[in-house]
């Protein structure tokens, strides 16, 4: 009977100090301190421009020293930045993946690569109009694309289009530099010799012939040294393992092909992972609706055709509306539709947001007159 006195004396000082050290606030940790260093936006000059191909440049954003944020935050691999604009008085952004080492962030540098797009404002503007020494905002890092050592393979196959080459460039950097442990190989898919972006930079690393790899094909010219033609299972064979880590960035017809290629490996879907950075809705017919923007201190009533995005017509409108990553994931844009209905592309609400009537205006294109409202 002691004995089991004892032990039930033992569990109620155990339970007692359990409680008493789970209600303690644990204050000023590490954590508290990286997170309040962390800001929204961050200023940066342009102190360098890289004219990559006729229609790409990369921009180098050093911190402004002179302003509140001196220091830029860190970033991993495949993350992108949101630069923030002002064109003919309409607040704009734009989501760009960061091209650099994550290095660089340590010396308060980022890069970002921008391709023009044919009538796109922001990449036009940026491409025509920024110079060395012009001051850009900028928000925080963000996003979930890219090598994660916890859950992917140690072989990684990344297979990019066109622009979507920068997150690898940045993924390569990494690797190279001891931050992540896996070999990387990289299929770039792109029109012709004088169209690769980072041309110097991946001959330098194929010379290295370190565990980083870049296999250029070239779908409109033959060039010796070059592969020759869409990226096809033949080209991908000889660098697929057992288990295998798939990355890909690019248009979504080459997703549509890669796909069909991954099935015949039976590379499991868990293991491929996208970077999904546009929005595409084509309506029958272009209709144009009202749109009424609520928000705390004022009400603005514009219009919104239905080939555009709600977010893309209120920054036409000049209407400085919340966005981050502009494909509907990161949630920083959500709002309250109260009338009318949008078809939403490609956003990943949770249960309680649907139900509770939010949506996502930078994926949300109008089918009807709509009352939208804004948390600013």
């Amino acid at each position: 009977m002691e004995v089991i006195e004892k032990i039930e004396k033992l569990k109620k000082e155990r339970k007692q100090i359990i409680e008493s050290f789970g209600a303690k606030p644990i204050e000023n940790t590490y954590i508290d301190r990286e997170v309040k260093k962390m800001k929204e936006i961050y200023h940066t000059v342009i102190t360098d421009i890289y004219e990559e191909t006729k229609d790409v440049k990369t921009f180098t954003l050093t911190a402004d020293k002179t302003s509140d944020t001196p220091v830029l935050a860190p970033f991993k691999a495949g993350q992108y930045i949101t630069i923030h604009l002002t064109i003919d008085d309409a607040p704009v952004t734009r989501a760009y993946s960061l091209s650099s080492s994550p290095t660089l962030a340590n010396k308060d540098i980022y890069k970002i690569t921008i391709k023009r797009v044919e009538n796109g404002l922001v990449s036009n503007y940026m491409l025509d109009n920024m110079n060395v020494g012009d001051k850009l905002d900028v928000s925080m890092p963000a996003g979930d694309f890219g090598y994660n050592p916890i859950k992917d393979e140690e072989n990684v196959i990344a297979i990019a289009g066109g622009s979507g080459i920068t997150p690898f460039m940045s993924l390569a950097y990494a690797i190279l530099e001891g931050i992540y442990s896996c070999s990387l190989t990289v299929f770039y898919s792109i029109k012709t010799y004088e169209d690769i972006i980072f041309k110097r930079e991946i001959e330098e690393i194929n010379k290295k012939k370190k565990n980083v790899k870049f296999i250029v094909t070239l779908t409109r010219e033959e060039k010796e040294g070059y592969q020759n033609g869409h990226i096809s299972k033949e080209m991908l064979e000889p660098y697929i393992k057992e288990f295998n880590t798939v990355l890909m960035c690019g248009p979504k017809e080459l997703y549509r092909s890669m796909n069909e290629i991954l099935n015949e490996f039976n590379i499991p879907r868990k293991s491929v992972h996208y970077e999904n950075f546009f929005v595409e809705y084509k309506p029958n017919e272009k209709i144009t609706y009202k749109l009424k923007v609520i928000m705390k201190d004022k009400v603005e009533e514009i219009t919104c055709n239905n080939d555009e995005t709600l977010l893309v017509a209120m920054e036409r409108a000049g209407i400085a509306a919340p966005s981050l990553c502009r494909v509907g994931e990161c949630g920083y844009c959500r709002s309250v539709l109260l009338e009318g209905k949008v078809k939403m592309i490609g956003a990943s609400l949770k249960k309680a947001e649907a139900e509770n009537d939010y949506i996502h205006p930078c994926v949300s294109f109008p089918d009807s007159d709509i009352v939208l409202r804004l948390d600013i």
